[in-house]
């Protein structure tokens, strides 16, 4: 058995030609701030250009100035767009009998074009579907069971993880895969779940002895179990396909053509498929992630023959939400939601991430998101980073500042990043987005102080959505939604 430890990493942020930790964007602003003032003070004198100093000096400040990572400009914006949602309402929602709600079937918040589809998968069983009314984006949920690699050989994960990267890298050659989620649900059922499970499978025309064993076993579960759930979604754009569909029917078609291919591949990533979630199935998962507490109803009644008429669309969004600063309230529920503020710094093993994603007293959704780049663009992408880098060094010697480690560090892995791709690795943009779900808000600072400390043990650094809570729950759902595409109006 090889004893060698093997590390990945060497992540990197695109920087593009700002300063420091500022954006292109935010570079102009600040280049702004100073030329004109300078520009006021030579055309009209320094008195009457003090208040366009002024004005400089707090933008600058503004935009400069960090308080962990964040910017005086970040949060000013931020307040003020929960502000206008708060003072428009738009950040509750209210649907049940008592209530007028013409669009009752919308789920809360950015899932709110989201739909379902039924359709045939191919195999003669039947697929469900998400489909995003606003930008024809369809989205698959597909149920895995990882291996593990508590007793796999060293070897054989390493192959896992380097099977996983070739995915990765593939994802570049199909245009319709515009993102890929993968999603680690843990709750903590305290036994319930599986005591209704053995309970249900109790034959009533059994032998005595065989029954009493069975209820044995019910009392013999342990109240500390939990229940995990692993999926893997794909988000498809039918409009990249070539031809174009003509219609949904023919954009469904196309995604089931596709499919098999993807599946084929995630096998040699030490993943174990278990099918496809069916229309049902992802009704059902919604329903329990916005109203936790019906979580052995839900489990109950889709094992019944009357499974779709009790667990329906019109049923899977929450009856009463509302988003505070601090926390989004939905049913039995109050969550709070995180999105990935820096990678690890350093080198990690293939267990980096098991702090976080494993059960804990606490309900917990932890999604990485992938969004590939298409391999035409890649290298122009990384040649780019590579020219943006040299450029900066071309600034720190005019500008006679010194180089410091952390420049020194970022141009390497800009260079490395450049050999891998040509040698043919992948290149994307992910990130990572963690929720948790307590019961009231009295528990909140113990499950954000469980969350945190798992990701300070991940060696990842994670940034509270404070006004985005709603948006960062139905990002960890796993269920299509992409934040970034969000943030760039692409699905205007």
């Amino acid at each position: 058995m090889s004893t060698q430890t093997v590390t990945y990493g060497h992540w990197r942020r695109a920087r593009g030609l700002g300063i420091g930790q500022l954006s292109m964007g935010q570079t102009l602003t600040l280049f702004g701030c100073i030329l004109v003032p300078l520009l006021w003070i030579y055309l009209f004198g320094i008195v009457s250009a003090l208040p366009a100093v002024g004005v400089a000096t707090v933008t600058t400040l503004l935009l400069v100035v960090r308080v962990r990572g964040t910017t005086p400009a970040d949060v000013i914006m931020r307040a003020a767009r929960f502000g206008l949602a708060r003072s428009k309402r738009w950040s509750d929602l209210s649907g049940g009998v008592l209530t007028d709600h013409p669009r009752r079937h919308d789920l809360p918040g950015v899932m709110a074009p989201m739909v379902p589809l039924s359709a045939d998968d191919g195999r003669g069983g039947k697929q469900g579907l998400l489909w995003h009314r606003r930008s024809g984006y369809l989205t698959v949920v597909l149920p895995v069971s990882p291996l593990g690699i508590e007793l796999a050989d060293p070897r054989e994960a390493e192959q896992w993880v380097a099977n996983w990267g070739g995915f990765l890298a593939d994802l570049g050659y199909r245009p319709m895969v515009r993102h890929v989620a993968v999603t680690v649900d843990t709750y903590p059922s305290g036994g319930a779940t599986s005591r209704d499970y053995i309970a249900e499978r109790i034959q009533p025309d059994s032998p005595p002895a065989a029954q009493a064993v069975m209820r044995e076993l019910i009392q013999m579960t342990p109240a500390s179990i939990a229940d995990v759930d692993t999926r893997i979604s794909i988000t498809f754009d039918p409009a990249a396909a070539n031809p174009k569909p003509q219609n949904l029917l023919d954009a469904v078609a196309e995604v089931t053509r596709w499919l098999p291919g993807i599946e084929q591949m995630l096998g040699p990533c030490g993943i174990a498929l278990t099918g496809r979630l069916t229309a049902q199935q992802l009704v059902a998962s919604l329903r329990t992630a916005y109203d936790p507490a019906s979580r052995a109803d839900v489990s109950r009644a889709s094992s019944t023959p009357q499974a779709g008429e009790l667990v329906r669309w019109e049923e899977a969004g929450p009856v009463r939400a509302g988003e505070e600063w601090d926390y989004w309230r939905h049913d039995s529920a109050v969550s709070v939601a995180w999105a990935l503020s820096e990678a690890p710094r350093q080198a990690v093993m293939s267990r980096v991430l098991l702090p976080l994603v494993a059960p804990g007293p606490y309900a917990r959704r932890v999604t990485l998101l992938y969004e590939p780049f298409p391999a035409e663009e890649a290298a122009a992408r990384l040649e780019a980073e590579v020219t943006n880098t040299a450029v900066r060094r071309l600034w720190r010697s005019k500008t006679k500042r010194d180089e410091t480690q952390r420049d020194r560090d970022d141009e390497a892995r800009a260079m490395q990043a450049t050999r891998e791709e040509s040698a043919g690795a992948g290149v994307g943009r992910f990130t990572l987005y963690a929720s948790t779900s307590v019961p009231s808000v009295d528990q909140l600072p113990a499950a954000i102080a469980d969350v945190e400390q798992r990701a300070g043990q991940a060696k990842i650094r994670l940034r509270r959505l404070r006004g985005a809570h709603a948006a960062g729950f139905a990002a960890a759902l796993g269920m299509g939604i992409n934040p970034t595409v969000l943030a760039t109006k692409a699905h205007r």
